[in-house]
């Protein structure tokens, strides 16, 4: 499943957005590598949208923790919570249906980061 959430064009926002929903909301970790995968997927379409590119430095500290080999569950936690806060205030300057969706973006990192603490 890591390699299906690549995304092409201007109306991937979206599909990428769905696709993270989707992957916390299976009632499960997703793997390392699904994260992964969404992460570089969401590097390339935030680097150019200047406002969201402030969400460039927790994705890229999330990936390290990732990448570590054992990652913390209290630093993912943390780290997510980060994440759906940047999301929903992205979500209040957003248009058309990306308010909806990044809200419901917002509340599944911040459902994922409570699994996570229940775990630490």
């Amino acid at each position: 499943m890591a390699n299906q959430h690549s995304q092409t064009g201007g109306s991937s926002a979206s599909t990428l957005i769905d696709a993270t929903i989707e992957a916390f909301d299976q009632g499960q970790a997703a793997s390392p590598q699904e994260g992964l995968s969404l992460i570089t997927d969401w590097f390339s379409s935030l680097k150019s949208d200047h406002e969201a590119s402030k969400m460039i430095q927790p994705l890229q500290e999330l990936q390290s923790e990732l990448q570590s080999g054992s990652p913390s569950n209290q630093k993912l936690h943390d780290l997510l919570l980060n994440l759906a806060d940047q999301t929903e205030t992205l979500g209040q300057h957003a248009a058309g249906d990306l308010p909806s969706r990044l809200g419901t973006l917002g509340t599944a990192l911040r459902n994922f980061a409570g699994q996570l603490s229940t775990t630490v």
